[in-house]
């Protein structure tokens, strides 16, 4: 995955986090695991762009025209670069972790249904 992939999927899950308004033990855990796992290849430090990301998800999660637009841009960029499988794997990976709310299954959806059309 490649930096703006990485940075896309991570403003993503945190967007995810303010539609559904929870945050669990067990999807921190996954979460922290996940951005583990998915690497950094900036040398700006990962905290400030997880600083940055939560800050733009809660301007985007203000009204659904932002959302929406928020939404197709990063969804846009990581099918660009080819990673919307694995995107949506720790997207259900992370939102799944204590169960999936009726939110977070929306937003899985809508987000399956623009890369798998």
């Amino acid at each position: 995955m490649n930096q703006d992939s990485r940075e896309a999927l991570i403003e993503l899950l945190f967007l995810s986090l303010y539609l559904d308004n929870h945050l669990s033990l067990a999807e921190d855990e996954v979460l922290t695991s996940a951005l583990d796992a998915i690497g950094w290849d900036s040398s700006q430090p990962r905290e400030i762009c997880i600083l940055n990301a939560f800050a733009k998800a809660r301007e985007a999660s203000s009204c659904d025209l932002k959302t929406e637009e928020f939404l197709a841009v990063r969804a846009d960029l990581i099918q660009r670069d080819g990673e919307s499988a694995k995107a949506l794997t720790w997207l259900s990976k992370i939102l799944g972790s204590d169960g999936i709310s009726p939110s977070e299954a929306r937003f899985l959806a809508r987000l399956e249904k623009r890369w798998f059309p």
